[in-house]
């Protein structure tokens, strides 16, 4: 859902600005945990694992602690994800000067072979100032082969995939799935074939970037409440409160 998407917690009080009856607001919450979100008092949150890998694949490197970054989540929930996503690989610890700091998986860092090269040349440097009764020096021969040590060639990594694919992949779904009539699909029937590669949020930011690109058009629903409250949820939000619900393509794709 758009809505718990951009702001990363959805609580009662924004179901009834998305006019949901109160008598269906715990079923619709209900739905969206079992869609995958988390339960926080009075409503749910965007997974604190995808906020985390959303926020480091924006930013690239982000500064600790994240709890400002992170909605819905309180410090020590906020650590603890963390480290669960550093444990699977996940993310990057990092430590850059006297600060703290978080990265994507493919972030170029030392590994631990490295890290010892490295180490071992700070502490030949600490021991070379800190003689007595006179300081000593190193070699340039020596701190060189140390950093060659230190600079050896970089694992390669796969790339990510390009954003655009995501775009590519709605727009041939928008043409499998359109009505023969009248050339529109279903927006909650697009996001569901989907669903199971990518992001419910990732989708929505690729069906807007169409947009903008002019690739694909997205119109309201017509107001005849005719989409149940969890195809509502699928649907991203338009200009006030209205959920574009049906999408059309601008060009199409082989």
């Amino acid at each position: 859902m758009l809505a718990a998407g951009e702001r990363g917690v959805l609580k009662k009080p924004a179901l009834k600005a998305l006019q949901v009856p109160a008598a269906f607001q715990d079923q619709v919450l209900g739905r969206l945990e079992a869609e995958g979100f988390e339960a926080v008092p009075g409503g749910v949150r965007v997974p604190l694992a995808h906020q985390l890998q959303r926020l480091v694949q924006a930013r690239g490197v982000v500064g600790w602690p994240l709890g400002p970054l992170l909605k819905g989540a309180t410090p020590a929930q906020a650590k603890a994800a963390l480290l669960d996503l550093a444990r699977k690989g996940a993310v990057r610890l990092l430590v850059r000067g006297k600060a703290e700091a978080v990265a994507g998986p493919d972030a170029a860092v030392l590994d631990r072979e490295e890290l010892r090269a490295l180490g071992q040349l700070a502490q030949a440097v600490q021991k070379a100032l800190k003689a007595k009764p006179l300081p000593r020096t190193l070699l340039r021969e020596d701190v060189r082969e140390l950093l060659l040590d230190l600079v050896k060639p970089a694992p390669s990594v796969t790339p990510r995939p390009d954003p655009a694919a995501l775009v590519d992949r709605l727009l041939q779904e928008v043409v499998r799935l359109r009505l023969p009539d009248s050339g529109l699909c279903s927006v909650p029937r697009l996001v569901l074939a989907c669903l199971g590669d990518f992001t419910l949020t990732r989708i929505h930011e690729a069906l807007f970037q169409a947009v903008r690109e002019r690739r694909l058009e997205l119109r309201p629903e017509s107001g005849m409440n005719r989409l149940g409250e969890l195809e509502l949820a699928l649907c991203p939000a338009g200009i006030q409160d209205t959920r574009l619900s049906w999408a059309r393509a601008l060009e199409e794709r082989p």
